[in-house]
């Protein structure tokens, strides 16, 4: 007997006989409780981090500010860190752009703050409703259970906090999931299916691969103008893309992605293997990769169960390409945010293959079953329940160091710095900011991928640019810097999170050193308590 996808559309007892739904207050569906308790616990997040941050509001990553800085130069014309400089540290296509709307409207930090919290909200919502109408939901504490645990599947508490991508590329992988299984029930997608489908690829690279599988799954399941539009979209703006950053003489990928991305390698060998089977193997050894094996193996035994129902074997099948395609190019871990929307996409697809055998199995095998699917959701929440804790300490990491270097370059010293790490110092900062590490330069993005970069590139570049002050990891420069520059400072923070502690200062023979000196003592009169400057040179 073939399973169907109109099956679920009945609530129906746990023995498959069919039975009349009793109506649920709309503030007591599961759904609305999920919204309330996502709500109060990135309220209490969120506050805790603006305790810790002096109350300010900072974001768990500095990379997010690098957005917010690409944003004002594509206000300004430009596309990059600097002014009449292009350069491409973005890891997405379209984020710059959507918050340079926000930063049109002056917003600042709220505005994608603003957008993650919309897009976190709507993910809750869209995934809960999925577990709600598939009648899985019975009142019992292990269906709660499983409704609280779908908060924290999508990382909604942690995720926001970010201030990146993420929430958004979220959303859309499980709105355009959603999508097809209106599709497969015989409904017509909406445009709001159309447009998380086609932004997949543009909020994050690795969305192409759903975006690609979800595509000729529309068609499938005989939407074929619908997927036609979309491939047609996607491409004109892939193209667009690619021609403009083309036509600045940039690479057509970000250098995030070249210089920090698995996929930079693909080309070459790392160790005895291909990049490409490094990755896989990764992805196997790895307990982020193991959570999305299980996974997988979860939503596979659900397109076998229903591999006699053409229709949901086809949506099961998207999600499978999906899995796998992040398996072998995938990233996983910094603040579990690399991985998430895969997550949530097959917990979202283990959810609703479980809705389509549900009318059939027997209410003992039935437990069993939703026993297991709790234990699954559990297993596959556990890293982001883990962000949701330490999320407030990431956010006073970056306020006790980046924001720091911050306030030394905007407010005391006012003149061109040096740094290895974008982000804070660069936003809002009208004077030059030297990217030494090369997201937001691509001269030392190119010299650091033909393996031509030391002390003396590092010169070059240091007096091309006037710069007077560099402020870096220095475990990150093994070659050390060049023998001219003076170290002058030592910021110690007492970070948790980020991969160094100490920030060295360097004075270089461009610096006047009683300004130099003028800017050091104002940042540390005015330092937080868990942070120490320590000045070695006058």
């Amino acid at each position: 007997m073939g399973f169907t996808v109109d099956d679920v559309d009945r609530p129906s007892k746990a023995d498959g006989s069919s039975s009349v739904a009793r109506p649920i207050g709309a503030w007591r569906r599961p759904s609305s409780i999920a919204l309330l308790f996502w709500l109060s616990l990135l309220a209490v997040e969120f506050m805790a981090a603006v305790v810790l941050c002096g109350f300010r509001v900072v974001f768990t990553l500095d990379d997010a500010y690098i957005h917010l800085a690409v944003a004002d130069q594509i206000l300004s014309g430009g596309y990059g860190i600097n002014a009449g400089e292009y350069s491409s540290p973005s890891s997405s296509i379209v984020w710059p752009y959507i918050l340079a709307l926000t930063e049109a409207m002056r917003l600042g930090i709220a505005g994608p703050l603003l957008i993650n919290v919309a897009a976190a909200g709507a993910t809750v919502f869209t995934l809960v409703r999925l577990y709600e109408t598939g009648s899985l939901f019975d009142g019992s504490p292990l269906s709660w259970l499983i409704v609280l645990l779908l908060v924290f599947n999508v990382s909604a508490v942690a995720l926001p906090m970010t201030g990146m991508e993420h929430s958004l590329h979220v959303w859309a992988t499980v709105a355009t999931f959603a999508g097809l299984v209106v599709a497969a029930r015989g409904s017509a997608p909406s445009p709001v299916h159309f447009i998380a489908l086609v932004l997949l690829p543009f909020i994050r690279f690795e969305g192409a691969a759903f975006a690609c599988a979800a595509t000729a799954g529309f068609a499938m399941l005989g939407y074929r103008r619908f997927a036609a539009a979309a491939a047609v979209v996607m491409i004109a703006a892939l193209a667009a893309y690619l021609a403009l950053m083309a036509s600045r003489g940039l690479p057509l990928l970000p250098s995030s992605v070249l210089l920090k991305g698995y996929l930079a390698n693909l080309d070459g060998t790392t160790g005895s293997y291909p990049a490409i089977v490094q990755n896989l193997l990764r992805s196997v050894l790895s307990a982020y990769g193991l959570r999305l094996i299980l996974l997988g193996f979860a939503v596979a035994a659900c397109a076998n169960w229903l591999r006699t129902d053409r229709r949901a074997l086809i949506v099961l099948l998207t999600v499978l390409a999906a899995v796998g395609a992040h398996l072998v190019f995938g990233q996983y871990g910094w603040l579990n945010r690399y991985e998430v929307y895969i997550m949530a996409l097959a917990t979202a697809a283990l959810v609703w293959g479980a809705a389509q055998f549900r009318p059939h199995v027997p209410a003992a095998r039935w437990g069993l079953a939703k026993g297991a699917l709790g234990v699954m959701l559990g297993m596959a929440a556990l890293p982001y329940v883990t962000s949701a804790v330490i999320s407030p300490v990431a956010a006073s990491d970056i306020y006790e160091q980046q924001y720091q270097m911050a306030r030394f370059a905007h407010a005391f010293y006012r003149r061109a710095v040096g740094v290895n790490d974008l982000g804070l110092v660069a936003y809002g900062n009208s004077d030059y900011v030297l990217d030494l590490w090369g997201l937001g330069s691509e001269p030392v993005r190119k010299a650091r991928t033909a393996g031509e970069y030391g002390p003396a590139e590092m010169d070059a570049l240091v007096r091309q640019h006037d710069v007077g002050v560099v402020m870096i990891y220095d475990a990150w420069f093994p070659q050390g810097v060049p023998s001219d520059w003076t170290r002058v400072a030592i910021l110690q923070t007492r970070t948790v999170m980020l991969s160094q502690r100490n920030i060295a200062f360097y004075r270089t023979p461009l610096g006047d050193a009683a300004a130099v000196e003028a800017a050091l003592r104002a940042l540390g009169a005015t330092l937080p308590p868990r942070d120490t400057l320590h000045i070695v040179a006058p």
